[in-house]
């Protein structure tokens, strides 16, 4: 299996990031438990609230707690970040072991 940004062209991953603090919080309104709909018949997102991750300067890995592997990285990463901020790293920690148990846990594909 390899990365989908490795293989597509323009260079993209499987997810976009979106960045709520560039949005406007009235702007999205969740209608069910995994649904959410735009306000309004037009809503402007500014160009800097969508990241494709497609340059040098956004490149991001998304790790999805219920990844098989996504325990045992975040708590690499807690170890790593414990150096400059234990309260971060602690957070951290604590997604680590919410993932090592996650229901949904399996392979990513």
């Amino acid at each position: 299996m390899k990365l989908d940004r490795n293989i597509t062209t323009p260079r993209r991953g499987k997810y976009a990031l979106i960045k709520l603090r560039a949005l406007s919080v009235r702007t999205l309104r969740r209608i069910s438990r995994n649904r959410y709909e735009l306000r309004g018949h037009s809503v402007h997102v500014p160009k800097d609230a969508i990241d494709f991750g497609d340059s040098p300067e956004s490149d991001f890995f998304v790790i999805r707690l219920k990844d098989k592997y996504a325990g045992p990285a975040l708590f690499a990463y807690s170890l790593a970040a414990r150096a400059d901020d234990a309260e971060y790293a602690d957070e951290i920690f604590r997604l680590a072991e919410i993932a090592a148990c996650h229901p949904s846990r399996r392979v990513p594909n």
